[in-house]
């Protein structure tokens, strides 16, 4: 019978300890917590965003005694900052290969500029601290989510996006309800408290993470991320990347069943220019590693090119639209329950929770779905564009449905199926804009999701700025069913090319054999 001595236990416990701090630093390195930092990334800047939805009433109407449009301007000004924030660190990301130290500043500049905004006392302080939180916002936004398409790729990057979506969905709409409370609790001074312990807590998990070009990405199959594509197709695809990848030829050339037979390519040039296959160093941020030294230079993709390939312009728009209809309540519901219901900026956050809930359990579920191979061949030619058609084509009808309730009872249900329903439009943007970019070689991510920052500030800067002087001329109903025209207008461009791809080659053109490749 051995008898443990207390030095052995002191040994023990320390190579337990040890032994978790080792697990600790492998995880930093890891998919796993890229996705972990960047959802909370995204969480910390839209709850941030959200905040002011309960009180900005307060601040602008009954303390410095403004019209109703000034709460558009400070929500345009924030969307106008992101306008201005998201490409240029997006071009400095994928030029330099960056994607730690861009979130920590942007991070620092969200924290500090929340903190004034919180603080200010006059109307012109809370301009400039709005535009500077949106140009912090948009740095966080496009590095963080190409951060995730960096080591995502292919048929990951759904379930991963859903993930990330979730935590905009949180802090978007749950922003609005901690507002409510928070200032009702304690007033300007406890919302600077809790924004800034926000960012430290951020900030600790940001400094941490490796950065992501030093990772493994995780390994999916290029067959299963071209939906719709033959498996001998997607073979000689994946053949022609292990070549490019040894160093054994300069280049994988174009595989010819792509380039002559890919409606997709009808649309987009781009894709048959970049669907050559690179290296993956040069799929997660540009480097090319000493094997690729002999290879021709390729011209990196810029936000142009990208805007000239018809799924990343489609899912721009429906970047507006979908995103313009979620945030069209911030405005115009405080002003609207206020008056109509004579609710306290306490009651009005809590009402903004039917719209998080049921967004939070969409960002899971669509993500899934969309990354299914059997549901995306169903839905072919379609694709992923399907959840953003439908979804808009019904949540148009319950915005509709929010603009006609007369009770409050009334209102959390019809949110509550809005939020839904928006979720289910929003989620496949962020996954198709990834996987396209993935086909065309993978060295845009941050570009990409530039652009949809720019398409989501373009629906902050005019739908906000837009809606009040609406409703003070027609009414919240009818403003409701502005909204409602919005959604269906994009639903509808967005399901025009996809029929054009159905009424020209026919649904049994994109199963089986020698499928085409849609979207």
């Amino acid at each position: 019978m051995s008898i443990s001595t207390p030095s052995a236990n002191n040994d023990g416990g320390g190579s337990a300890i040890k032994r978790m701090f080792h697990k600790c630093n492998e995880f930093r390195s890891t998919p796993a917590a890229v996705l972990i930092v960047s959802t909370m990334a995204v969480f910390s800047d839209t709850v941030v965003y959200g905040l002011i939805v309960p009180f900005l009433p307060d601040i602008l109407q009954n303390k410095l005694g403004m019209s109703s449009s000034a709460n558009g301007i400070l929500f345009g000004t924030f969307g106008l900052g992101v306008l201005i924030g998201a490409p240029i660190s997006a071009y400095i990301s994928d030029r330099w290969n960056m994607r730690k130290w861009p979130m920590v500043i942007g991070l620092v500049g969200l924290g500090a500029t929340s903190v004034l905004f919180a603080l200010a006392d006059a109307f012109w302080e809370l301009v400039v601290a709005r535009l500077a939180q949106g140009i912090s916002s948009g740095i966080t936004w496009a590095v963080g989510l190409a951060m995730i398409a960096d080591v995502y790729s292919g048929e990951g990057i759904g379930k991963a996006m859903g993930v990330a979506f979730s935590g905009f969905t949180i802090g978007y709409l749950g922003g609005p309800v901690l507002g409510g409370v928070i200032y009702g609790a304690g007033g300007n001074h406890a919302i600077a408290i809790f924004v800034g312990a926000i960012a430290v807590v951020d900030l600790v998990f940001r400094l941490l993470l490796v950065e992501p070009k030093n990772m493994q990405p995780v390994q999916s199959s290029r067959a299963s991320s071209l939906a719709g594509m033959d498996p001998t197709q997607a073979e000689k695809q994946i053949q022609s990347t292990i070549s490019a990848e040894a160093g054994s030829m300069p280049i994988a050339e174009v595989s010819p069943s792509i380039t002559a037979d890919n409606e997709i390519g009808d649309m987009n040039s781009g894709v048959q220019a970049h669907i050559t296959c690179l290296p993956a160093a040069r799929r997660i941020g540009g480097a090319t590693d000493a094997n690729s030294a002999d290879a021709p230079l390729e011209r990196r993709t810029t936000m142009w090119d990208l805007l000239k390939e018809w799924p990343i312009l489609a899912c721009c728009l429906a970047t507006i639209t979908v995103t313009g209809a979620s945030g069209s309540f911030e405005p115009t519901l405080p002003i609207h329950m206020a008056e109509e219901y004579g609710s306290s900026p306490a009651i009005i956050g809590v009402v903004f929770i039917a719209l998080v809930v049921p967004s939070m359990i969409t960002g899971i579920l669509v993500g899934r779905f969309t990354d299914d191979e059997r549901v995306l061949n169903y839905l072919a030619p379609y694709g992923r564009f399907a959840f953003m058609i439908i979804g808009s084509l019904l949540a148009a009808i319950a915005v509709a449905c929010v603009g006609a309730t007369r009770n409050i009872a009334g209102l959390v249900v019809s949110l509550a199926v809005v939020g839904f329903l928006c979720g289910t439009a929003a989620v496949p943007i962020m996954s198709t804009m990834g996987v396209h970019v993935y086909r065309m070689g993978g060295d845009a991510y941050a570009k990409v999701y530039a652009l949809f920052n720019i398409a989501y500030s373009i629906g902050v800067i005019v739908i906000p700025t837009v809606l009040p002087p609406v409703m003070n001329a027609v009414g919240f109903a009818a403003t409701m069913g502005v909204v409602s025209a919005l959604l269906v207008f994009g639903a509808i461009v967005l399901a025009i090319q996809p029929t054009r791809m159905l009424r020209k080659y026919g649904r049994s053109a994109f199963i089986g054999e020698n499928a085409r490749t849609f979207l």
